[in-house]
């Protein structure tokens, strides 16, 4: 600290005592120290508050007060300067606890001397100093905080609203492309059905493409809102019998397996499982139309399996079909991906992300597991204790 003045509030109902003090100040060299002498507790408390008062010097034991009692009844605000006590009598545990409520140093009247009445005010001054500028820096950092905190939590309500009013512009936009779609498909089948005589080949080719980028588009919104109803939509859980989903899957593709003369086998156990009854049909509807879909020519074979894990059912589909290649094990799963064996192949890559969706509704998962010979093994777990959301709706 450079030389200057210091203003300094002294505390003190001896008037003795304030003289000793007067007079060790004073003969130091470098730095002029004016003292305001006050005798009173509540006297002391109100100069306190002057900007000028850079220090107050205070006596432990001013009438029924004594230092500590001081200290809990002074504010420690930036308001009030440091304050260094001195007393009759050395007391180590007093010192202690004088330092430990706020005291910034406590000395001893019979070994004052002018250095040491001089040092002590200046470490006072530069600890006061430094506990003001990290203050200030706490004070600043609580503010950046809270205005990061708000700024956050604005960012955070204006992504919760556009992520809304993105799935409500997806949600609408695949409901409403339905009709049309559809409409285009029936009108263009018509077309060909009932106009063959007087088209010529131009135009019967014109209908077969119209025929089937209608039918890819209308495959196309009808996945885009079951997945986006598999992420939105609560599960309605209740006990779901596996074989009677099966059964519903085997009949639904039976044709397909008799044409193809694909042997379809099942587990021989018939498990309850807490499941949405119409999620478990799609999860499963999508793994077997997979296995007919990619399993190519080579395709004889698919088995569902059933194992009961700790805390999952877990169940498998099976084919000895063209399998998966390794590098495709884990991309078939996110949005319009599809496998290398895909080519050529009609689909949009929405059937397993569709199936992951469902399993994590339903506090699961799904992977592909490698096989010994050829094919393609799925796996889809299911909590066996997943949370009940019986009064939302189930998912369609």
């Amino acid at each position: 600290m450079n030389a200057g003045f210091i203003k300094v509030l002294l505390v003190e109902d001896d008037e003795d005592d304030y003289v000793l003090i007067r007079d060790l100040l004073s003969e130091v060299q470098n730095t002029e120290y004016v003292i305001e002498w006050v005798q009173s507790y509540d006297e002391g408390l109100k100069r306190m508050a002057c900007p000028e008062t850079r220090v107050c010097l205070m006596d432990y034991r001013l009438g029924p007060h004594d230092g500590l009692e001081i200290l809990q009844g002074i504010s420690r605000e930036s308001t009030r300067p440091p304050i260094i006590f001195v007393t009759g009598w050395e007391d180590y545990e007093t010192d202690l606890k004088a330092m430990k409520s706020g005291a910034t140093d406590y000395l001893v009247k019979s070994q004052l001397s002018g250095p040491l009445l001089d040092r002590s005010i200046r470490y006072a001054l530069e600890r006061w100093k430094s506990e003001q500028e990290l203050r200030k820096a706490y004070e600043e950092m609580e503010l950046r905080v809270k205005e990061r905190t708000a700024e956050l939590a604005e960012a955070n309500a204006a992504l919760e609203k556009s992520s809304e009013e993105i799935k409500l512009f997806a949600y609408s936009v695949a409901h409403d492309l339905k009709n049309p779609v559809f409409a285009t498909h029936g009108l263009a089948r018509r077309l060909s059905n009932h106009c063959q005589d007087i088209l010529d080949d131009k135009g019967k080719e014109y209908c077969r493409r119209i025929l089937a980028s209608s039918e890819q588009t209308a495959a196309l919104v009808e996945q885009i809102y079951a997945y986006i109803s598999a992420r939105e939509c609560h599960p309605a859980i209740g006990k779901v019998s596996l074989a009677d989903v099966l059964q519903s899957i085997r009949d639904e593709f039976s044709s397909q397996l008799n044409v193809r003369n694909i042997i379809w086998s099942q587990p021989n156990e018939n498990p309850e499982i807490p499941a949405d009854r119409l999620s478990l049909i799609r999860i499963l509807r999508n793994l077997v139309e997979n296995a007919l879909k990619y399993g190519g020519d080579g395709l004889r074979r698919i088995q569902v399996g059933y194992r009961e894990g700790r805390n999952h059912h877990v169940i498998s589909v099976q084919d000895d079909g063209a399998g998966i290649q390794d590098r495709d094990a884990r991309k078939i799963f996110s949005l319009f991906a599809r496998s290398t064996n895909a080519e050529g192949v009609q689909g949009m890559g929405l059937g397993l992300a569709i199936v992951k969706e469902l399993a994590r509704r339903h506090h699961g998962d799904v992977w592909v597991e490698p096989t010994n010979e050829r094919g393609a093994a799925f796996f889809v777990s299911l909590a066996k204790n997943p949370p009940r959301c019986n009064d939302h709706q189930s998912i369609e």
